[in-house]
């Protein structure tokens, strides 16, 4: 039987979850580099109530992994169109092989995979994420590649360039993740 928490034991938790979020915010904290001395960026993701809260958390808990092993930079992107198109046909090909003489099941997995149209909320359609973006220093390769919810994918690349805009390359980046 699992034992009851007494009042003491609360206020210490509670304690320690302010000292956790008060380091979370300190910049300091997180290794940053190989001592450049550059202050880093800290870059604030939001979680938006039209996105996939499943996409958001996975791709949420992916940069803070790699913001906490310090491998986050502004670099500029360098992207191959080729990479995205292959990885995204392979996919098609492989989903419309298993479903031969079915029209319709199809047409719904190029919909889903195309990518051609515009998205507004979650489950629109999907996209190829870059699980280390190419804008915080991610290779442009097939093993980086995952399928995620366009509208959610989207949105965390363009709320994190928005704050990058300006930022000297090789400026080491922190990332916080608000509102899930």
């Amino acid at each position: 039987m699992a034992r009851a928490r007494t009042r003491a034991a609360r206020k210490s938790v509670a304690k320690g979850a302010k000292i956790i979020s008060a380091i979370i915010d300190n910049p300091r904290f997180f290794r940053a580099g190989k001592g450049r001395g550059i202050k880093p960026k800290v870059v604030t993701v939001r979680f938006d109530p039209k996105m996939s809260k499943k996409d958001f958390r996975t791709k949420a808990d992916s940069l803070r992994r790699l913001s906490r092993e310090g491998k986050l930079r502004k670099t500029p992107v360098k992207r191959d169109p080729q990479i995205t198109r292959n990885y995204r046909g392979a996919t098609i090909r492989k989903l419309a092989g298993q479903h031969r003489g079915n029209r319709d099941q199809q047409r719904r997995i190029a919909q889903k995979f195309g990518g051609r149209n515009s998205v507004t909320r979650a489950g629109d359609g999907l996209d190829p994420d870059h699980v280390h973006e190419l804008q915080l220093g991610g290779r442009d390769h097939a093993d980086n590649l995952r399928w995620m919810d366009a509208y959610t994918n989207r949105t965390i690349g363009s709320q994190i360039a928005g704050q990058l805009r300006g930022v000297p390359d090789g400026t080491p980046v922190i990332i916080r993740v608000i509102g899930y």
